[in-house]
């Protein structure tokens, strides 16, 4: 009986002592924002908010989209494939422009180089006649020979070469609208090739000869 009387005591201080330790211990409920780390951000995707990509056009494609809204530039442009040699390019021009865009489903190239002055702007012309083209053809001034595949039109100003190429012959008139604003010109040169066709020097500063 005493042994009985014992255990009980036993087991009852026992049972007192394990609560006792169980009640010193805290513990903490986490939640599923606590497990998870906190992820800020404004996740309004309204269209205000998207990124938008937003190009910049050059002086020159300002008026000429102006001028011709039909006019595209960011749409396939056959003469993008052809390889071929811009002498000026390498002769130290101070500024250049350059677009190719479609007009009436005819594509063209501009390119137009900015010299410092008329002695570089003539001498760069004459280097880019020494070698012409994809072929590196040889020009004479006022020469009439075959030089491109395509047509093309070349104006010489004192500080200015500009070039126009397309698949089409191009007018020295419509050229011009293209090319230039309303402001009057001091031509060196003006030169212009039909498609496969000779050169047709329209205004050359010196005289040809007989």
């Amino acid at each position: 009986m005493n042994s009985q009387i014992k255990f009980w005591i036993m087991s009852f201080c026992a049972l007192l002592i394990l609560n006792s330790c169980m009640e010193d211990k805290e513990y903490e409920i986490l939640t599923s924002e606590a497990i998870l780390p906190e992820v800020k951000g404004d996740y309004n995707y309204s269209e205000d908010t998207l990124f938008q990509e937003v190009v910049e056009l050059s002086e020159f494609k300002e008026r000429l989209k102006l001028q011709f809204p039909e006019l595209s530039f960011d749409i396939e442009n056959s003469l993008k494939d052809r390889k071929t040699l811009f002498m000026p390019d390498r002769l130290g021009f101070k500024d250049k422009e350059e677009a190719y865009f479609v007009k009436d489903s005819i594509p063209f190239h501009f390119i137009e180089w900015t010299f410092i002055d008329s002695v570089k702007t003539t001498s760069a012309f004459y280097n880019w006649l020494d070698c012409f083209g994809p072929d590196c053809r040889s020009i004479r001034i006022n020469e009439e020979k075959n030089a491109s595949k395509e047509g093309f039109l070349i104006w010489v100003t004192d500080n200015k070469i500009s070039y126009l190429a397309s698949t089409q012959r191009i007018s020295v008139y419509e050229g011009e609208k293209i090319v230039f604003d309303n402001s009057k010109k001091v031509w060196y040169y003006i030169v212009q090739q039909a498609p496969r066709r000779k050169i047709k020097w329209v205004f050359s500063s010196v005289q040809k000869e007989d």
